[in-house]
């Protein structure tokens, strides 16, 4: 299970990678998330989505330092790492709870996919 931890604390590096190439975020990230929990063994807790969610967050967070960098103003950082560690635990743990059933996984990865792009439009 830890290895998992570890692996969303730095995935948000090649997934940003990946984005640049394809500039669909909330499609690329949630189907990252799917692969994850279906790997999250099932005697696991309902706490592992929220920290899965919340080390996601942090580390996604710390790459969108250079943006706050380059326009000098840190003011929407806190905003910014509170709402998308929300958005993040919201979607990790849909995800794992529908892990079990194949259809409801599908759909809440469609669920999760609609909250992300909308989330994205609004902080825009």
């Amino acid at each position: 299970m830890a290895i998992l931890i570890v692996f969303c604390l730095f995935a948000p590096l090649p997934l940003w990678l990946i984005e640049t190439l394809l500039p669909f975020p909330y499609l690329i990230e949630e189907i990252f998330k799917f692969f994850i929990v279906k790997k999250t063994p099932s005697k696991t807790n309902y706490l592992y989505p929220l920290i899965l969610g919340i080390v996601f967050s942090i580390s996604e967070t710390m790459l969108y330092l250079t943006n706050f960098f380059l326009l000098g103003n840190f003011t929407n950082l806190i905003n910014r790492l509170i709402f998308t560690t929300i958005l993040h635990t919201l979607t990790f743990t849909l995800q794992y709870f529908a892990k079990n059933n194949h259809y409801l996984s599908i759909i809440m990865l469609i669920v999760s996919i609609l909250i992300h792009y909308f989330y994205n439009l609004s902080v825009r």
